[in-house]
């Protein structure tokens, strides 16, 4: 298994990530995307907008299909942010479509990745080396995505400790305040460290360190006393737990 990254960049606000992918059901009903612009041109995906030559999706309805065929059929997912109404969109001023376009091809903003008359939420954005950076305008929004991601990740911790011919385990989503709870940690660089998951007595561990921007560390294992946290699951009592840990 690889290990998971997440950074989150309080100034900007965006989140940077390794291993934890991007799905419809991360986004809550109130805030899934109206509509999108995307960076690249998929083809008999969307439409080009004459007035300012993005390729768009409208409607919640494209959106919905868009990402439920790029995570079916694993396609990569393009560059994109959201948008509130076309009539708004329209309302850009050159200087503006060539900050989005910017954006999209350096990954950073010139000012800002939220514009006004496009009233965004998001902007998602594929790096090198499996990294992506999204934009959140409220930050609470990653936390549903972290929570799927952590709870398939415990399920992989634990089917792989079992008979190929045992059923398979689906555990409950792990609890977002615990997602939460990990804020701090993620300003910080946390490496999410399955490689070093262990059980004992029916509960499985995942250990948890602070690793900054050195994307090095992703690929050897820490001490155990590097260690600043566990995330755990109770087979038994199918309870999750955010343990902390103390070092003398």
């Amino acid at each position: 298994m690889k290990d998971l990254y997440v950074h989150y960049e309080t100034v900007t606000n965006h989140v940077l990530t390794r291993g934890v992918d991007l799905i419809h059901d991360d986004f809550s009903n109130e805030f899934f995307p109206e509509n999108m612009i995307l960076s690249e041109e998929p083809v008999d995906i969307g439409r080009f907008d004459a007035q300012t030559n993005f390729k768009v999706l409208r409607g919640r309805q494209e959106v919905m299909h868009y990402m439920q065929t790029v995570y079916s059929e694993k396609i990569r997912i393009s560059n994109w942010t959201d948008f509130e109404t076309i009539e708004s969109m329209h309302l850009l001023e050159p200087s503006e479509i060539a900050e989005i376009l910017y954006l999209f091809h350096s990954s950073r903003p010139i000012r800002s990745a939220f514009f006004y008359k496009l009233q965004n939420n998001y902007v998602f954005l594929t790096l090198p080396n499996g990294l992506n950076k999204t934009y959140y305008r409220h930050i609470n929004h990653f936390f549903p995505r972290f929570s799927r991601v952590m709870t398939k990740a415990m399920e992989e911790v634990i089917n792989d400790t079992r008979s190929f011919f045992t059923k398979k385990v689906r555990l409950e989503k792990m609890p977002e305040a615990m997602s939460e709870a990990l804020l701090d940690d993620f300003k910080n660089g946390l490496k999410i460290n399955l490689n070093q998951s262990y059980t004992a007595d029916s509960i499985y561990y995942i250990p948890l360190d602070i690793i900054e921007d050195d994307l090095s560390k992703l690929t050897v294992n820490q001490r155990p006393k590097e260690h600043i946290a566990l995330i755990s699951y109770n087979q038994n009592t199918k309870e999750w737990q955010l343990e902390r840990i103390e070092h003398q």
